[in-house]
């Protein structure tokens, strides 16, 4: 007798989902061994993103030709500021941090990054939040910290003390980018809000990038190889991905598959590049996910928490 598996449009969005939460995880992975071979971070990353931007237009001005809109006057300084923040600081201060941490404490850290969204809109907007949102970013604050204090017991260097801060840095710039997207984002598809970023985003990262021109000619061929996936899996096939898996499931599921991330880099930092990982650090990144995940509980979830389904307010991560 012949069963046939029907492959539903939901099997697809969690599949799809599933791969998006290992490319990115192995982002962190891909980035250390990039800077593992020489290669600066600021021609690492504009290389990653000159590489995206040539992917993504072709596909935005085939997909969306007729759909184009013009950019407010209004609306360029703060897609100026996203793209600024978004891409070139970001992915600055991640790169660099990378470079100085582990992959597995700098995946760990990013995903921290709904918790400063939520203490963002509260400073900024004077949004309420309810206190059980309070005890998660409590939560994920004392895992960052038990993160980054037992880092520095068995692993002690400054180099790697100032790379958790800057990590903690590229989730305060990415807070600013989403704060900045927010306000344009009606007057884009998601497509071309990315699209639009990462050209700019990139043109930012140029002459930062010309300052090490001198390592151009000589990078070698796994750093190429790292610097593709990093361009055409997590940076353009990730994006659609994402959206798809999105267009499918509930944010909670699609939440909870983010919340992933830093198990996928961890494990790919340790079984590829051989980093050790203490078990307290461990137990900071699985406080840090639980802090998250009562962080992206909305208003009606918390009042339904014990008896009803639990859906999520999906903050952007974007490794």
């Amino acid at each position: 007798m012949n069963y046939k598996v029907k492959i539903t449009p939901k099997i697809r969005a969690n599949l799809a989902i599933s791969i998006t939460v290992i490319f990115w995880g192995m982002s962190f992975v891909s980035s250390k061994a990039v800077l593992n071979t020489g290669i600066p971070p600021f021609t690492m990353a504009f290389l990653r993103f000159l590489i995206a931007s040539a992917l993504l237009f072709p596909v935005y001005k085939k997909l969306e030709l007729d759909k184009r809109m013009r950019i407010k006057t209004r609306e360029f300084p703060i897609l100026l500021i996203s793209a600024l923040f978004g891409v070139t600081i970001y992915f600055l201060f991640e790169t660099i941090g990378i470079k100085l941490t582990s992959a597995s404490t700098a995946s760990m850290i990013i995903a921290s990054i709904p918790v400063f969204t939520v203490c963002a809109e509260f400073a900024i907007y004077r949004k309420r939040i309810p206190p059980l949102k309070w005890l998660g970013v409590l939560l994920s604050v004392a895992g960052v910290y038990f993160i980054i204090k037992e880092e520095q017991v068995h692993q002690s260097t400054p180099e790697s003390f100032i790379g958790n801060l800057l990590m903690l840095g590229a989730c305060i710039s990415w807070v600013i980018y989403i704060i900045a997207s927010k306000s344009i984002r009606k007057s884009f598809s998601g497509l071309a809000l990315t699209t639009y970023q990462t050209l700019l985003g990139t043109l930012f990262l140029l002459p930062l990038a010309l300052l090490e021109h001198d390592s151009w000619i000589s990078i070698p061929a796994i750093a190429w190889f790292n610097i593709l996936y990093l361009a055409v899996f997590c940076s353009a096939i990730s994006y659609f991905l994402y959206i798809y898996s999105l267009t499918y499931l509930d944010s909670v599921i699609v939440s909870s598959y983010t919340n992933l991330i830093p198990v996928v880099s961890t494990f790919g930092g340790i079984f590829i590049l051989g980093e050790k990982i203490m078990l307290r650090q461990i137990l900071g990144g699985l406080i840090v996910i639980a802090g998250v995940f009562i962080v992206n509980l909305n208003k009606p979830s918390i009042n339904r928490i014990f008896n009803r389904t639990v859906s999520l307010e999906v903050y952007d991560k974007h490794p």
